[in-house]
């Protein structure tokens, strides 16, 4: 089963479509099916949608359901044994019948219906199924390879991919990644002069379809601020227990998340592996190698380094790794002492480029004895690690609680320290406080604050609701900082809530006003777990990336957009 919530956009709003597995009444005037959906009744998508047909023809007497070849897409789990036993439900306009009622159906065979409209007449269907190979055909990735190295930038909305370089592009070998089940008919292997335009083509997995790009080398030209608006989309949404083999919902886990070479992390923080993700498309990938290092929590900079914290008890020593691709090896870059009283390790943030300047933050923890309001701030100048500070907020009366529900979120706006710090926890302990955002300037001043509210009605977000996950990056002139809601209980219909705001302006949070908001679509509405999330921002060139993890409302995804001047 899966909901959605919907909110308020500034800039666009993208929405993956949802529905819930049970009758809806059409709000369509005419006499009619207007949608056949299918359901999963075993396997571990059980009660996931696996197929729907959208109807347009009110008269239609034969509905073929078009199931999808794999499912998922990208994956090569094939859907027949899924064919005899799909549960399937019917949209129809109000009045109107379908006998016998619609159960478990056997989608390879001819189901024969009566359909009766409002009006009282009938006619016989027949609803059946067919497997479908996917008509989408798209280039993931296109890059020169030989002699030089040259990241493409693929730009669906015109089929245009292009090189940003000045160097000599003759002579050239590429390579290109074809979504899934799609293959490269252009031969990349052949040397070509990517000065002059050249053409790639993929062709679907239908055998049929081919989308054709025109590779164009450019001088690389962005907008003046920020994203482009229209260049916004998503990459991939789904519910990763089943899909990626996440732990089960109930299992008590301290997510963070770090992107770095077109890949996702995810470490739990419990000792088990970090996952690895392709980044564009959410398949699994196996596992970073992290030799013996211990992982708690993970992040990235602004260029793609990584950065690994063990976690540190109080008054042990607290060791930081980096490592500069996901191919190289953690390397110790700095250890200190957790001149505190209570835990960190689980919660770390980074603005900036860990090979020159930057701030990186790393959020102490609560323990069920006490609160804290502690964070560790290690600034970074010239690659070098030039200071390590314990700061505490408890004089602004400000604490959270424990990992990693009631944990806070304290991330730097730049890479000065002098200009402060964004925060934002699920309750402040002191004054019983909820889901605030405030902005702690570098006088260690509340300078801005705001309380989100939910859209509908305009109240403010309840205790159901945790508004512990931000991150900050700087990207093309603005900083951008991300803000995802994790729900504590996704089975009364409180699902996720992701906003970005920009915060070149830290004070210019109190008004709340987001430059991009989007629904998610959550997929765990079974009882509550453990609400427990990330949420991170990469940049990559010309490039922005947002993912989101609600461990508890069982969803991870992601949205990409671009700076690119077209």
């Amino acid at each position: 089963m899966k909901r959605t919530v919907y909110i308020l956009l500034v800039a666009l709003v993208f929405a993956f479509g949802c529905h819930k597995p049970e009758y809806v009444p059409s709000t369509a005037d005419r006499q009619a099916i207007t949608s056949l959906t299918a359901y999963f009744t075993s396997g571990k998508f059980v009660n996931q949608q696996m197929a729907r047909l959208d109807v347009d023809d009110p008269m239609l007497e034969r509905y073929v359901i078009p199931v999808p070849w794999f499912f998922p897409e990208e994956s090569d789990d094939v859907t027949t044994i899924h064919m005899t036993k799909a549960r399937v439900r019917a949209e129809i306009a109000p009045n109107c019948k379908i006998e016998p009622p619609l159960t478990i159906l056997n989608l390879a065979a001819e189901n024969q219906f009566l359909f009766t409209d409002s009006k009282g007449d009938q006619r016989t269907i027949i609803i059946t199924g067919k497997r479908t190979k996917s008509s989408n055909a798209k280039a993931m990735t296109f890059d020169l390879t030989d002699p030089v190295f040259v990241e493409g930038f693929v730009n669906d909305e015109t089929d245009e991919i292009y090189l940003f370089s000045k160097e000599d592009l003759s002579g050239c070998r590429a390579s290109a990644t074809p979504n899934a089940h799609s293959t490269v008919e252009t031969n990349l292997d052949e040397r070509k002069n990517y000065n002059e335009p050249q053409t790639v083509t993929i062709l679907a997995h239908d055998g049929k379809t081919r989308r054709t790009y025109t590779i164009l080398k450019k001088d690389p030209v962005s907008i003046p601020y920020g994203f482009r608006n229209k260049s916004v989309k998503p990459l991939f949404n789904f519910e990763p227990v089943s899909r990626v083999s996440f732990p089960p919902y109930t299992k008590e886990v301290y997510p963070s998340m770090a992107y770095s070479g077109r890949k996702l992390f995810v470490s739990f923080g419990d000792g088990t592996p970090v996952v690895q993700l392709n980044a564009l498309t959410g398949v699994r990938e196996g596992t970073l190698n992290v030799g013996s290092v211990n992982v708690a929590g993970i992040a990235n900079d602004e260029v793609g380094n990584l950065i690994l914290v063990e976690h540190a008890e109080a008054a042990a020593d607290c060791k930081v790794y980096k490592m500069d691709s996901p191919a190289s090896s953690p390397v110790l870059f700095h250890t200190f002492k957790n001149d505190t009283d209570v835990p960190l390790g689980y919660n770390v943030r980074i603005v900036g480029n860990l090979d020159e300047d930057a701030i990186i933050i790393i959020t102490n923890e609560g323990v069920s004895t006490s609160a804290t309001g502690k964070y560790t701030r290690i600034t970074v100048r010239g690659g070098v690690v030039t200071e390590t500070v314990v700061k505490d907020v408890v004089g602004l009366s400000l604490c959270w609680g424990m990992a990693p529900t009631n944990a806070a979120k304290v991330v730097p706006v730049s890479v000065n320290p002098e200009d402060g710090v964004m925060f934002s926890t699920y309750e402040n302990p002191l004054t019983g406080e909820l889901n605030c955002i405030k902005y702690i300037n570098g006088n260690d001043k509340v300078a801005a604050e705001f309380k989100f509210s939910m859209i509908t009605g305009g109240t403010e977000a309840s205790g159901n609701y945790n508004s512990n996950c931000i991150d900050a990056k700087r990207f093309n002139n603005a900083t951008y900082m991300a803000h995802l809601i994790t729900s504590h209980f996704p089975m009364w219909g409180c699902g996720p809530i992701l906003s970005v705001y920009d915060i070149a302006s830290p004070t210019s949070i109190k008004s709340g006003s987001p430059v991009l908001s989007n629904s998610i679509e959550w997929f765990q509405t079974a009882e509550a777990g453990c609400a427990a999330g990330d949420v991170i921002i990469a940049t990559d060139g010309f490039k922005i990336y947002i993912y989101y993890f609600d461990h508890n409302c069982g969803v991870i995804g992601g949205y990409s957009a671009d700076c690119i001047k077209l």
